[in-house]
């Protein structure tokens, strides 16, 4: 069998495959094949993008428990996936201004009037919220992660593990909150508008939910239970956080 010299890492094999590296015979590329791998990336039965992001929605328990018992390879890959729905989330968070019209639609149904200083401090709060949105949904990441494994110690799985779990949940969340922000976006209506922070927060429950249910096999009361816990803690975590960042900004802007 003819001897081959892998162009990706210089090993010499025999087969279609480099016994070192994995990549396959390389080829010259033409139109034919840049279609055909573009096409491949979106539709391929096992691991397709549009097929792992059904995957996240119905499955998201299911995906975290085999990517740590390490069966991998059956899927695209979790944190790519991550990092671009977080920016397609960030951007149409962004371009839609739905934080704002939630925060003003509040404002004006609660009849809260905000003036003066308290008015420009939340208007800095909403647009660090809005600007840096892909950052705060990174950042929830492993203080998700930690309280879920503070909460179910009893389980098998260690912190980073946990982080596994939280990430998937975090893609499918952030999946859900694409379409549920378009569809706020285009209502025009003060009382539609302000039900979106209560969506948004079923929406992340939600998530929890079927998430611990299939990945720590316990019951939906328990994941119920454990859900509410981790979002309370989680929040709390966060409050604090973007008080502190919002302080630092203020100081430093003046």
């Amino acid at each position: 069998m003819q001897q081959l010299t892998c162009a990706n890492c210089g090993n010499t094999y025999t087969g279609q495959f480099c016994n070192q590296c994995g990549q396959k015979q390389a080829h010259r590329y033409t139109i034919g094949h840049v279609l055909h791998e573009l096409l491949h990336v979106f539709t391929h039965a096992d691991k397709g993008i549009f097929s792992f992001a059904w995957q996240v929605l119905t499955r998201p328990g299911t995906i975290a428990l085999d990517m740590v018992q390490g069966r991998r390879k059956r899927y695209f890959n979790l944190f790519q996936y991550l990092v671009l729905i977080v920016g397609i989330g960030t951007f149409v968070m962004s371009k839609t201004h739905l934080m704002e019209q939630t925060v003003q639609s509040m404002n004006n149904i609660t009849g809260n009037k905000v003036t003066g200083q308290m008015a420009l401090m939340q208007q800095q709060m909403v647009q660090l919220l809005q600007k840096y949105f892909n950052l705060l949904q990174f950042f929830l990441i492993p203080v998700y992660a930690l309280f879920a494994w503070l909460f179910l110690r009893r389980g098998k799985y260690n912190y980073a593990e946990n982080i596994i779990l939280s990430s998937v949940i975090s893609a499918q969340m952030n999946t859900i909150s694409i379409v549920s922000t378009l569809l706020f976006a285009s209502f025009h209506s003060p009382k539609v508008i302000m039900w979106h922070s209560l969506v948004a927060i079923l929406i992340l429950i939600s998530c929890f939910v079927i998430s611990f249910r299939q990945f720590f096999k316990i019951s939906f009361l328990k994941a119920l239970l454990y859900s509410l816990l981790v979002y309370i803690c989680a929040y709390i975590v966060q409050l604090v956080v973007i008080s502190i960042v919002l302080f630092i900004y203020v100081m430093l802007t003046r």
